[in-house]
């Protein structure tokens, strides 16, 4: 009775972490699709209302959630302190921070960063240029992601309810 107990949990348990596993992946797309929007506002604000970066992210923030508004305004609170750090030190520094437990991988959040790289010191058409082509690679991972998210979220739950019952069949 006390095996047949445990095993029912181990599986339970299993199937539990298969189902985080894919709404972790499902957690990414959110991300990705967060910051197209973000990026497109933020052009929005660079190319039509010539605003300055620091004031463009600030506005920007109350357009977006959570994550990413808070990232915004302390990006730009910092970028406007001129604290003699360059932008792209304090827009990676953030990204990293952020986004650690978002749900996106390491390579969106490294693609991310870089953006801050070719933003902030250039003129506006440049800036422009280089959000528009972030903004074609972020189109062309959310599609990889689309395709990708039906059969890793099938794979995710089955993996992890055929794995506690391997496990509980182990075990017994």
């Amino acid at each position: 009775m006390l095996k047949a107990a445990g095993a029912i949990l181990v599986i339970f348990a299993c199937t539990a972490l298969g189902y985080v596993q894919s709404l972790t992946f499902q957690k990414r797309l959110g991300c990705l699709d967060e910051i197209r929007k973000m990026t497109v506002l933020l052009l929005g604000e660079i190319t039509y209302r010539k605003e300055a970066l620091p004031q463009a992210m600030e506005r920007v923030s109350g357009k977006v959630a959570a994550p990413f508004s808070e990232f915004l305004k302390e990006v730009s609170r910092e970028a406007g302190n001129c604290q003699g750090v360059r932008f792209s030190q304090i827009f990676a520094g953030r990204a990293q921070t952020f986004f650690k437990d978002s749900g996106m991988i390491r390579q969106d959040t490294e693609s991310f960063a870089q953006l801050g790289e070719y933003l902030g010191y250039m003129d506006v058409t440049m800036q422009q240029n280089t959000i528009q082509l972030y903004l074609k690679e972020l189109e062309l991972q959310i599609q990889q992601a689309q395709k990708e998210e039906p059969v890793k979220t099938k794979l995710y739950r089955s993996m992890g309810a055929m794995g506690g019952i391997f496990l509980a069949v182990m075990l017994l």
